[in-house]
């Protein structure tokens, strides 16, 4: 049995902040409606991270580091995340500022896109003398509000880089999962190999950590330069951004950008739900469950060659394939959140991960 681990437990608003510690997701729940004198049952509520991510299963819930703040919300609600709260708060403590100029009257009307953008162009104003600096105990303004065990700006962002993938990971499993014409025992294998190589590639978080900079290995390199400054990369069907500048954020300059940073997407070209879920499906409805081997040409065909490829009735399923397009710099883009397309990505298709 796992053991206790705290967490602290907030409400949408962050009036209230509860520590809660618990060995599971529904202790998790049972607790905070305990403590928060909630007339819901537990399966009425859900968590999210200030950053928006949602606690979609156990695994993903073991997953978290001692003294997460959670949010709590109703099942299918969400909470303002804290970019949103950032803008909200510039707005108002910065009315007079902000009203200085018929261009930034229209920040009030705007969509969201387009504050997030004039934002980040705020944000540009602000001094960035500590940029270079990494310990908690040489820039402790910048991990201000930050529940976290991490010393130094890179392990922080290291860690933020490992949940975008793990996300991506836990709702794919767990939406392959619920589709009853997949068979269980091929899936679960996909997955044991799938998850077996995030763990050798420590779930990318090299992709936000400075430090993993320059490098030219997707598996293993930054997003980022050496300094910490990220560009964006363009819209899916897009070589590159068109913006003039091109769109750029170091959230390693203050808390501040730190914040406005995790509107930036990390968007695959082809789309995971979309397009790779229903072509990994119907590689996995070709797998042969009932034999761990299989018989061709009078010889025996390996389960896994290389831990690549898993057999099928017709030849192999393609694991590296599946994997790099869910998880790695092949088939993502870091996208500020103007040219973050979220409509289909015609064109874009996925699969057939089947190898003959």
């Amino acid at each position: 049995m796992s053991a206790s681990k705290g967490f602290k437990v907030t409400d949408s608003e962050r009036k209230v902040r509860v520590g809660i510690a618990v060995k599971n997701l529904d202790e998790l729940k049972k607790k905070t409606i305990d403590k928060f004198k909630l007339e819901f049952s537990p399966g009425q509520i859900a968590f999210q991270t200030t950053d928006g991510t949602i606690i979609e299963s156990e695994e993903y819930f073991q997953t978290l580091p001692s003294q997460t703040l959670l949010i709590w919300v109703l099942a299918g609600e969400r909470a303002a995340t804290d970019a949103e709260i950032l803008y909200k708060t510039i707005r108002e403590v910065n009315e007079e500022y902000l009203n200085a100029g018929e261009k930034i009257q229209e920040f009030f009307t705007e969509k969201m896109k387009s504050k997030v953008y004039k934002l980040a162009e705020v944000l540009k104003g602000i001094d960035a003398q500590k940029t270079k600096l990494s310990a908690k105990a040489d820039h402790p303004e910048w991990f201000d509000g930050l529940s976290t065990a991490a010393k130094t700006k890179e392990e922080y962002m290291f860690r933020r880089g490992q949940d975008r993938i793990r996300t991506y990971y836990y709702k794919t499993r767990d939406e392959i999962r619920k589709r009853k014409d997949v068979p269980a025992s091929a899936a679960h294998s996909l997955f044991i190999e799938l998850e077996t190589k995030l763990k050798l590639n420590k779930y990318h978080g090299c992709y936000f950590d400075r430090a993993d900079g320059g490098g030219d290995d997707d598996m293993k390199s930054s997003l980022c330069d050496r300094e910490g400054t990220f560009r964006c990369q363009g819209r899916w069907d897009k070589e590159q951004c068109l913006y003039s500048p091109r769109h750029s954020i170091n959230p390693y300059d203050s808390r501040e950008s730190r914040i406005v940073f995790q509107t930036w997407n990390l968007d695959h070209y082809k789309e995971r739900s979309r397009s790779i879920i229903p072509a990994v499906c119907a590689a996995l409805r070709s797998v042969d469950s009932t034999d761990e081997d299989s018989e061709v040409d009078g010889s025996k065909v390996a389960r896994a060659v290389k831990g690549n490829f898993k057999t099928i009735r017709n030849g192999f399923l393609d694991i590296k394939a599946i994997y790099n397009d869910l998880f790695t710099l092949n088939n993502l883009k870091l996208v500020h959140i103007v040219c973050h397309d979220k409509g289909a990505h015609v064109g874009a298709v996925a699969g057939p991960y089947l190898l003959q």
